[in-house]
């Protein structure tokens, strides 16, 4: 990729309306699952291939799943796997980039954590972007995300593909009926709502028991909060600003968006207990708020999990917005981790490119639903033009996280809910007006080293800031104290970096 190019990548709002990306649904909670590998027979001169994966489910693929051995064959592979939960993945990884015995390939699904970083500057694994354009397929890749996943101007893996934009509002649908009320279209039309399901009597029960929004805690982050800051105009991570990059806290809309949180708290419109809850849809899933923020890929199953009490719950999904500077939605970085292909264990560029070779035809359209459905008469049918999941838990159990393997995602076929179509249809309009993160290709030494520690200063004081705990004036020392502690380092590197791009 070349500078001029990277140039106009950074300024990429504009790009977005070209990118809308498939839908693929990944989560849920993990237990410990130990390494397997298929055994299935292969073609003389198969791609021997070792990889490691994340699991998002309690059970793994059994080493024997008819998906994998179609998978194989489609491809002429042998593929051995080792599967990892993802609640300790990246630490797992770590350990293992650390130890130098790693597998051909990969998933890496920080890709800028500070033992990729490192490790690539060190020459540990290959450089992929120059080969790229050999690959019919490969070739497709968004410059925009490549751009983001690169490390100093490098492309040192290939990323698996997601959506751009998939955040938006997950509403009662109900409720609103039940009060007479319309979807909310802006700001003031969303806190209105949020009121009126706090003080009204939106689910019929003659008591004032209900909340207008759930949150919780995703990390250092409060779920919702980078949605309603975009809302409300501000940026998505970074703003530029007169040629230079800012950090969203150190915005005016950031300071306006903890006031907005700390009045539905004063008001008593999101769940008092928010710092210390680790998934806020289990306040949506009990019935008890009315608005959920996030992938709105979460909105099917809480509907389902909202419908076991209370099943006249109808779950509709919101993209657009309207704040001060319009209609606005936050991008994400367009992929979920990247393959990732270690020198250490791939010797030679003929082997490199025989893996490469083998992500080109996992892209293709076939092989694309085969790892999304399985294999139809057995894993799913199709009756009358309507899909059907075969119920039998272990015939289903040989495509689960089918879609780890899967790199582009475009031809994916969509036989899902009603909510499932909708959120397909929202995914690629947001991307049509999403807001992109200026500072995604860019790297600090001292974030990568510091980031962490750093986050939950400002984190910690939000949360303060919500609950009444800290002033404004308090505000401005926990900043000041961020900045101390290494943030002005990281403004400083971050427009090193950008200047840098700009320049040539």
């Amino acid at each position: 990729m070349n500078r001029k190019n990277q140039k106009r990548l950074v300024k990429a709002g504009a790009l977005l309306a070209a990118i809308a990306l498939s839908v693929t649904a990944c989560g849920g909670k993990n237990q410990e699952n130990s390494p397997s590998s298929n055994e299935s027979g292969t073609n003389q001169g198969a791609l021997q291939l070792t990889m490691m994966l994340p699991t998002y489910n309690p059970e793994q693929m059994p080493a024997d799943s008819s998906v994998l051995k179609t998978l194989e064959e489609k491809t002429n592979s042998k593929l051995t796997v080792s599967w990892v939960p993802s609640s300790t993945y990246t630490d797992k990884l770590s350990a293992t980039v650390a130890s130098g015995e790693l597998p051909k390939t990969f998933v890496a699904l920080e890709a800028k954590a500070s033992f990729i970083v490192n490790a690539a500057r060190t020459g540990m694994f290959w450089e992929v972007g120059p080969y790229l354009k050999n690959y019919p397929n490969l070739s497709k890749m968004s410059d925009l995300v490549l751009n983001n996943i690169s490390i100093d101007g490098k492309i040192y893996g290939v990323y698996r593909e997601r959506d751009l934009a998939r955040f938006g509002m997950m509403i009662r649908q109900d409720w609103l009926t039940n009060l007479g009320m319309q979807a909310p279209k802006s700001v003031d039309e969303l806190y209105t709502a949020l009121k009126a399901f706090t003080t009204g009597d939106p689910d019929k029960n003659g008591k004032q028991d209900t909340i207008g929004l759930a949150v919780g805690m995703q990390g250092n982050n409060i779920a919702g909060f980078k949605d309603i800051l975009v809302y409300m105009g501000g940026p998505n991570e970074w703003e530029l600003k007169d040629g230079k990059l800012v950090p969203a806290h150190m915005t005016e809309a950031y300071l306006d968006t903890m006031k907005f949180y700390k009045k539905l708290y004063d008001e008593k419109m999101i769940n008092q207990d928010f710092a210390i809850v680790q998934d806020g849809r289990s306040v949506m899933n009990k019935g008890q708020a009315g608005l959920w923020i996030d992938n709105m890929l979460d909105g099917k199953n809480i509907e389902e999990n909202i419908k076991k009490v209370d099943p006249e719950a109808k779950i509709n999904l919101i993209n657009r917005i309207s704040g001060p500077m319009g209609e606005r939605t936050r991008a994400g970085a367009g992929y979920l981790g990247m393959y990732m292909i270690p020198k250490t264990s791939v010797k030679t560029e003929a082997e490199l490119e025989q893996i490469l070779a083998y992500f080109d035809k996992v892209s293709e359209k076939d092989i694309q639903n085969l790892m999304k459905y399985g294999i139809e008469g057995k894993q799913y049918k199709i009756e009358n033009g309507n899909y059907s999941p075969n119920p039998d838990p272990k015939t289903r159990a040989e495509i689960t996280d089918g879609n780890q393997f899967m790199i582009l995602q475009d031809q994916v076929v969509n036989y899902g809910t009603e909510l499932d179509q909708l959120s397909t249809k929202l995914f690629k309009d947001n991307a049509t007006f999403a807001l992109a993160n200026p500072a995604a290709p860019f790297i600090s030494n001292t974030e990568i080293e510091k980031g962490k520690e750093l986050s939950k200063v400002i984190a910690d004081a939000t949360v303060k800031f919500i609950m009444g705990s800290v002033n404004e004036a308090e505000w401005d020392q926990a900043v000041d104290q961020w900045l101390q502690s290494g943030g002005s380092k990281v403004i400083e590197e971050m427009n090193a970096e950008y200047a840098k791009q700009e320049g040539q």
